[in-house]
């Protein structure tokens, strides 16, 4: 008998799981081949919060924090349940526990919680600001970063994690965002590059990645936007964008585009709404362009 049930199951072509049950059944002959172990969850969960409410497992480990987000914190309400004296040992470990996790965290604590709010600020996205706390991981622990040269690794470390993940911020924009000096800023770069080998595969950055912000701060309309992408497909396949700064041609694209639909945005307009910018860099790249793309633009 238990060579023909072996037989049969080795023969079934046609299976299908009875969850409830917990049964592989053969849908040929009938026959349970097999138990079925379920190493789901032991409930139901109909809501997104319940699921999170109930599951056992922490939230992700992340660089954004001193600690990975591994330390366990204890709820007010949680600590008031005690009794008196429990309430009092209790309250008195919890801080002498945090003196110590800080003391030896210091710069880490300070470093990362600049570094959070500065991106917050800048509106960067997750995956930006997990690669430069990663990058001020590793300067604290080589020992550098003290004092005022916090903020410069900071703003080093967000403007090349933008680079790396291709999220389009100038220079000029991390670091007055920030409050460093640019000298500070470009040394602390050349060290994060030492720290990690001599070597960051940064993406090169083209001009139709600034054109989504440079419409939102400008208020251009959606055909001053698709022109936009239309002349930085052409300076792409012209090879027009070598050397030059990837931003001053997205800038003269939006200048060309307002002057066309009559939108009227005036090159200091457009310097000014992008920080630290000329008018005389979106100028030279205005007139390259009109030049080698033979557009006539009424001014």
């Amino acid at each position: 008998m238990s060579d023909e049930s072996s037989e049969n199951k080795i023969n079934c072509q046609h299976t299908i799981a009875d969850m409830e049950r917990g049964e592989l059944i053969c849908l040929d002959t009938g026959e349970v081949i097999s138990t079925i172990i379920d190493s789901g969850p032991e409930w139901r969960d109909f809501s997104s919060q319940a699921e999170r409410s109930r599951s056992r497992a922490g939230t992700p480990l992340t660089f954004r924090m001193h600690d990975h987000g591994l330390t366990t914190y204890t709820s007010e309400s949680d600590i008031k349940k005690l009794p008196f004296r429990k309430r009092r040992k209790f309250i008195e470990l919890k801080r002498k526990n945090t003196a110590i996790r800080m003391s030896k965290n210091k710069r880490m604590v300070k470093a990362l919680q600049i570094l959070n709010d500065e991106a917050r600020k800048l509106g960067l996205p997750q995956k930006v600001t997990e690669t430069a706390a990663y990058y001020i991981k590793k300067v604290v622990e080589k020992g550098l970063g003290r004092g005022e040269m916090i903020r410069a690794y900071v703003a080093a470390s967000l403007f090349m994690a933008c680079r790396l993940m291709k999220v389009p911020r100038t220079f000029y924009s991390v670091i007055i965002s920030v409050g460093a000096d640019e000298e500070k800023v470009r040394y602390a770069q050349r060290k994060i590059v030492e720290i990690q080998g001599g070597k960051i595969n940064a993406k090169v950055t083209k001009p139709k990645d600034y054109i989504p912000m440079i419409t939102s701060k400008l208020g251009l309309s959606m055909q001053s936007e698709n022109l936009m992408y239309r002349l930085a497909n052409a300076i792409e396949k012209l090879n027009m964008d070598h050397g030059k700064s990837p931003i001053a041609l997205a800038a003269a694209t939006a200048y060309i585009a307002s002057s066309i639909f009559g939108e009227k945005k005036n090159q200091k307009d457009i310097a000014s709404a992008l920080g630290n910018f000329t008018d005389v860099a979106i100028r030279n790249r205005y007139r390259e362009i009109i030049d080698k793309l033979y557009i006539e633009v009424n001014l």
